[in-house]
């Protein structure tokens, strides 16, 4: 595996794009991530109908996560300014637009 592999995998899994993250991985890949990664946490307090594990088994299971659960998580994906926590005292304090 190059570094340019990875590079091209992380920025399929950024954009969101399901033909794009398919193309990173082969049908019977796994992503395995420690049990109750913030991920998963946030992704269960967000939906807790959703059905998200540390384990992925199968390229569709991993690209339905990374184009459609994943980017539910808004805090983890967002680069608008808009999306962001913005202080709302000089002492640091934050809070969401």
């Amino acid at each position: 595996m190059t570094r340019s592999l990875i590079e091209v995998a992380f920025q399929a899994l950024a954009g969101n794009d399901p033909d794009q993250i398919s193309a990173v991985f082969t049908e019977d890949a796994e992503w395995l991530s420690p049990p109750g990664n913030a991920t998963v946490v946030a992704l269960k307090l967000i939906d807790h109908t959703l059905k998200v594990t540390n384990h992925m088994v199968g390229r569709e299971t991993i690209v339905r996560f990374w184009a459609e659960a994943f980017p539910a998580c808004s805090l983890l994906t967002s680069t608008s300014p808009s999306a962001r926590p913005t202080p709302t005292t000089s002492e640091g304090s934050w809070r969401r637009p």
